[in-house]
C-alpha cells in the first residue's frame, strides 16, 4: 500500500507579508504611504519599494496614486490584517510561553509569519486563549479580520494631571523598547501625565515614583487605558478621534 504524502504547509511571500504589513500600519489613520516612509520602515531603498509597490498594485493588494502614495485595497487589507494577525499572535507566545524579551520580539515573529498556514494560526490561537492584545497592548486582529475595539488614548491627547496605565507600546523598534523599559515604561505601568511642554518640548511623566523626561517621538508610542484613569480637576476633556478607515479599531 503506497501511503499519501503528507502536504507541507504552504509558504507566502515573506517580502509581501513585510510590506502590507508596513503599509497597513502606516495608513491606519486613513492616510496613504509615500514611497519613502514605506522604504524606511521596510529598511529598503526607495526604488526597491517602488518597484515593490508596482508589483502589489500588479497583484490588485495596492491601488496607486500618483504624486500622493499607495493605499491598500479590500483585498490588500484583509490579507495584511491576517499578517498582522499571524505576527501578533507569535509575538504573544514567544514572549509568554517561551520567555523572550520585549526587545527580541517583532524581528522573531517576522522570520516565522509566512510559514504559518491557517490550521497553526488557529491552534496557536486556541492555545493562548484568543487574546485580544500582544505583549506591547497592541490589538491583534479577529479571525473576521477586524480589529477589537480597545479603550485607551494616545498620551499626547490627554491633559497634564492624568493618572492611568499604559496600556500599549505603538512601536517595533527594539532599541525604543528597551528605552522605555529601563524608565519603567511598559504596558500595565502606572503613570502621572505631569506636563507637555510647549514647542514640540519634552513630556513629563511620573512612574515608579519619579519623574522622567520623555521627547514628542517617544511619547507618542504610548497609549493609557481608559479603565481607571482620572483627569485633573477643571482639565478640558479631549476630544475623540477619527475612526480609521474600512477597519474597527
Amino acid at each position: 500500500m503506497v501511503k499519501a504524502k503528507r502536504q507541507r504547509p504552504r509558504t507566502r511571500s515573506a517580502a509581501i507579508d513585510q510590506y502590507l504589513h508596513a503599509m497597513m500600519l502606516l495608513t491606519d489613520h486613513g492616510q496613504q504611504a509615500d514611497t519613502g516612509g514605506l522604504a524606511m520602515r521596510v529598511g529598503v531603498t526607495p526604488a526597491a519599494a517602488s518597484q515593490m509597490l508596482r508589483k502589489l498594485a500588479e497583484m490588485g493588494l495596492v491601488k496607486l496614486k500618483p504624486y500622493r502614495g499607495a493605499e491598500l485595497t479590500t483585498e490588500g487589507l484583509h490579507r495584511a490584517l491576517r499578517v498582522v494577525r499571524r505576527h501578533r499572535l507569535l509575538e504573544l507566545f514567544l514572549h509568554k510561553v517561551m520567555g523572550f524579551d520585549l526587545q527580541d520580539l517583532h524581528l522573531r515573529a517576522s522570520a516565522l509569519e509566512s510559514v504559518i498556514d491557517e490550521v497553526f494560526e488557529e491552534k496557536l490561537d486556541a492555545m493562548l486563549g484568543s487574546p485580544k492584545i500582544d505583549p506591547h497592548g497592541r490589538p491583534i486582529p479577529g479571525k473576521d479580520v477586524t480589529w477589537p475595539r480597545l479603550g485607551d488614548s494616545p498620551l499626547l491627547d490627554l491633559p497634564p494631571g492624568t493618572t492611568g496605565e499604559i496600556s500599549r507600546v505603538t512601536t517595533d523598534s527594539a532599541e525604543a523598547i528597551r528605552y522605555l523599559e529601563g524608565m519603567g515604561l511598559s504596558p500595565g505601568a502606572a503613570v502621572v501625565l505631569e506636563g507637555i511642554a510647549p514647542f514640540e518640548g519634552p513630556v513629563a511623566l511620573r512612574a515608579k515614583g519619579k519623574t522622567v523626561h520623555l521627547g514628542r517621538r517617544l511619547a507618542k508610542m504610548l497609549h493609557l487605558s481608559e479603565a481607571g484613569r482620572r483627569r485633573a480637576v477643571g482639565a478640558a476633556r479631549p476630544q475623540p478621534r477619527a475612526e480609521p478607515k474600512d477597519k474597527t479599531s
